[in-house]
């Protein structure tokens, strides 16, 4: 996991939220539970490991920016700015 989030900066990339305990991996294009399901949900650090990481369409955020994202399609961190994650 430590590993990971080196290659992926170590931080939220909405609220830049850097304690590793509340970041996960996001799939930016929004098929994560897809995904999950093909590979299983406890693999995905395996997963990017054997699939050479970085991928450009995963990024790391937050509890609280992931469940915002899935659950109004943004995040209000971005509301101002229209930023989308």
């Amino acid at each position: 996991k430590i590993k990971i989030f080196n290659e992926y900066g170590n931080s939220c990339v909405c609220c830049g939220e850097d304690n590793m305990w509340f970041l996960n991996i996001d799939h930016i294009n929004g098929n994560g539970s897809e995904h999950r399901k093909e590979v299983g949900l406890l693999n995905i650090n395996n997963w990017l490991i054997k699939n050479n990481y970085p991928k450009d369409n995963f990024q790391l955020l937050c509890s609280n920016c992931n469940a915002a994202k899935q659950i109004y399609s943004y995040c209000p961190h971005n509301i101002s700015t229209g930023r989308i994650i």
